[in-house]
């Protein structure tokens, strides 16, 4: 199957249960998602990049050691840092991590609230759901040639009358064309369909 619609589907559904958001690191290889999936606050994904936290991230160092499941408030021995200390001045005061899959195929999600810790029950849902994406197989999503120039068109910051005059094809093909690599890779706008093809590796 070609389209992203399951995995957004789950993902629609995890942002109801977890109201500060969530930070999805899909099929981990050599330390390297194939993909990320986030919607905490872009304030705060944006002081935790400026910061580099990653390197010092309890959710990233446990959910490299270990499977299973973790509240934050039982990591605080990892945060060397302060992470999770800077985060509720986002809203993000309670949450956990989950860790499934192999090495081969390994799948880390970090999940947030900000009025009281998620339940045991809570938990174990939004890990179930955390399952059924990380079995998705992306790898089957493929792009044509058209598509992929069409991509790369947009990527070079090229408005939709300006890819219709370089790639010689017609304005409502090219509306049409991105609506359904859109779909195809389960994204809302053509700069998130850039993206995540180049994260897929589907532009070169």
């Amino acid at each position: 199957m070609q389209k992203m619609e399951g995995i957004n589907h789950w993902l629609d559904v995890l942002k109801e249960h977890a109201p500060s958001g969530y930070a999805i690191a899909l099929h981990i290889e050599f330390n390297a998602p194939k993909l990320m999936f986030q919607t905490y606050p872009v304030a705060w994904i944006n002081h935790y990049e400026e910061n580099g936290y990653v390197l010092n991230d309890p959710v990233v160092m446990w959910g490299f050691g270990a499977k299973g499941t973790c509240r934050w408030s039982k990591m605080e021995e990892l945060d060397t840092r302060g992470v999770f200390k800077e985060a509720q001045n986002y809203g993000m005061n309670f949450g956990f991590v989950s860790s499934i899959g192999t090495n081969n195929k390994h799948t880390i999600g970090g999940f947030a609230r900000a009025d009281r810790e998620f339940t045991d029950a809570e938990i174990s849902e939004i890990t179930e759901i955390l399952e059924m994406i990380h079995k998705e197989e992306i790898s089957a999503i493929k792009l044509n040639d058209k598509q992929k120039a069409l991509l790369n068109a947009i990527a070079g910051g090229a408005r939709i009358e300006e890819a219709s005059t370089s790639l010689g094809i017609p304005i409502v093909t090219v509306k049409a064309q991105l609506m359904k690599v859109r779909t195809l890779l389960g994204t809302r706008t053509s700069a998130e369909a850039v993206q995540r093809a180049a994260d897929l590796g589907l532009l070169a």
